[in-house]
């Protein structure tokens, strides 16, 4: 049979040049193993052969009219792209496993496999809930459309126990149908290995590197610096990218524990399962896979000190009350254990979202409200100090071209007048993006406004109104058959009517929601049980 050959055979195209190479092979018995072209360019093919006639298929193919080369590859494309993927997928940290639309494993890297216990040719080809033994959050994802983030899963598979979190997304095809779905995977101790290594050491991040020239600035600048010298606690309000923990991590610095632990966590990064462990600590036994001699939570290891809660607007109901108890007593109880623990901390928390609004819904306590915004601080968004702008975009392009060891470049007038006119929605976050795009493609030691219109892509994208309807009456019908309707029908035509009003302006299970102020598997369950889409 002999071995196998990989032919690349570059061409002009002319009719019927393809037909001629096709007949040479089959002249020849060669039977192609696999094919790939490039229209008007190249063809590669694979096939069986021995050395002697492989070179008698060189020979001949050079001599058809229209070929202009023929040479020896070790791979076809299609081999080329899949080892590349392969090495990308086995080269990062995190599990990775991907399905098509019927649920079957299509790819899963290294690290998946370690997580799952699995070899990689018993995993590919194979259902996902077969090979897994449950139904996974991804193979909601091939149904619903949507994406899912951190969910928190625990099983059994054959004698091993996996307990890992997993975000995912859809595929889509230019159509916008979902033709599979990828997820992440994150191996629980590995989770947990990395926030057992928070720096009790805070970055020497001092207000006098917040970087500003406007007066409202200045303002909240020495507003921050006049409470930090006090212990109470603080609400730091403002959109994202604008630097709130840079202003937390200023304001202990200034503060009399500067020189006690500054620990900060994002209370939007986490599953609430994990979260709660993280920041009130474990005894041992308490779940299982809790370390051995349990774990102090963050509200301990910052004692004396400050705990930075962002995204403070993220937190379940029932993690609120569990950190309304904290702050009234002083005292933190370690899940699993009956000891309260005295702390000394500092409360600085951050939110770019409306808490009143959300107390108003009934979706953040007032009474923790209030135990936070004992000294609201809001930073203001760079599109309402656009002043700031030339002065912060020049210290920015310093330090990125420090960091990318560059020489130092320059805007010029015309491109500092574009980037103030801009409103930049993803405010100083946003700004140091653009600006590192910049550096990296832009030759010249000047950047222009050419530069910036040919490189930079600022579409505005216009934030939803989740929480508002236009103004007009909501009702619902119901027939009478000789007798009223009961309660029950009552109530779940009402909630049917509700959920179908929400969803044809929200598309997402997720925001719907957050709208009703209800979990995203709640809306999954009642658009099941109404029926939604309507058939």
């Amino acid at each position: 049979m002999g071995d196998t050959y990989v032919l690349q055979i570059g061409f002009y195209d002319r009719i019927g040049l393809g037909y001629e190479i096709f007949s040479l092979l089959k002249e020849k018995d060669i039977n192609l193993q696999a094919m790939e072209a490039k229209a008007g360019e190249q063809m590669v093919i694979k096939f069986h052969c021995n050395a002697a006639l492989l070179q008698q298929v060189i020979a001949d193919l050079r001599g058809i009219n229209g070929i202009h080369s023929v040479n020896l590859k070790d791979l076809m494309p299609y081999e080329k792209r899949e080892h590349q993927l392969t090495t990308i997928l086995n080269s990062v940290s995190e599990g990775i496993i991907t399905i098509n639309e019927y649920g079957v494993l299509t790819h899963i890297n290294e690290k998946a496999r370690n997580i799952f216990h699995l070899g990689e040719k018993e995993a590919i080809g194979m259902h996902a809930e077969q090979l897994l033994m449950e139904k996974l959050p991804i193979l909601e994802t091939i149904v619903t459309g949507e994406s899912y983030h951190l969910k928190e899963v625990k099983s059994k598979i054959g004698t091993n126990t996996v307990h890992y979190l997993t975000s995912g997304v859809p595929i889509l095809n230019n159509l916008g149908r979902v033709i599979g779905a990828v997820a992440t995977i994150k191996d629980f101790k590995q989770v947990e290995e990395i926030m057992s290594k928070v720096d009790r050491k805070t970055k020497a991040f001092t207000f006098d590197k917040i970087v500003y020239q406007s007066n409202g600035m200045r303002k909240i600048v020495d507003l921050a610096k006049l409470v930090a010298k006090g212990t109470s606690s603080i609400l730091l309000r403002g959109e994202s990218g604008t630097g709130k923990e840079l202003f937390a991590r200023a304001i202990h610095i200034e503060s009399i524990c500067s020189s006690e632990p500054f620990i900060a966590i994002n209370c939007a990064a986490l599953p609430e399962s994990l979260l709660e462990s993280e920041l009130f600590g474990y005894e041992e036994g308490a779940f299982t896979g809790a370390v051995r001699g349990g774990k102090k939570g963050l509200f301990e290891q910052a004692n004396k000190g400050t705990l930075f809660l962002d995204e403070i607007g993220e937190l379940s109901t029932k993690m609120q009350v569990r950190l309304l108890r904290v702050l009234q007593e002083g005292t933190v109880r370690r899940i699993g254990g009956n000891k309260e623990v005295n702390i000394d901390v500092r409360i600085i928390t951050a939110s770019h979202r409306n808490l009143e609004e959300m107390i108003s819904n009934h979706t953040f306590r007032l009474d923790l409200y209030y135990r936070l915004n004992v000294v609201p601080i809001h930073i203001p968004p760079l599109r309402e100090r656009k002043e700031d702008i030339p002065i912060i975009a020049q210290h920015l392009i310093r330090k990125i071209c420090h960091k990318l060891k560059k020489q130092e470049k320059f805007l010029t007038s015309d491109s500092i007048q574009y980037l103030m006119s801009l409103p930049w929605p993803g405010n100083v976050r946003q700004l140091e993006n653009t600006l590192e795009l910049l550096i990296n493609v832009v030759e010249n030691d000047k950047i222009t406004t050419d530069d910036i219109l040919q490189w930079c892509n600022f579409k505005i994208v216009k934030a939803e109104k989740e929480d508002q309807m236009d103004d007009e009456n909501f009702t619902v019908q119901f027939r009478f058959k000789k007798k009223w309707p009961t309660l029950k029908e009552v109530v779940d035509e009402v909630e049917k009517k509700l959920i179908y009003q929400v969803l044809e302006s929200h598309l997402s299970s997720r925001k719907a929601g957050s709208i009703l102020g209800v979990s995203n598997t709640t809306i999954l369950n009642k658009m099941k049980k109404y029926g939604y889409p309507a058939k």
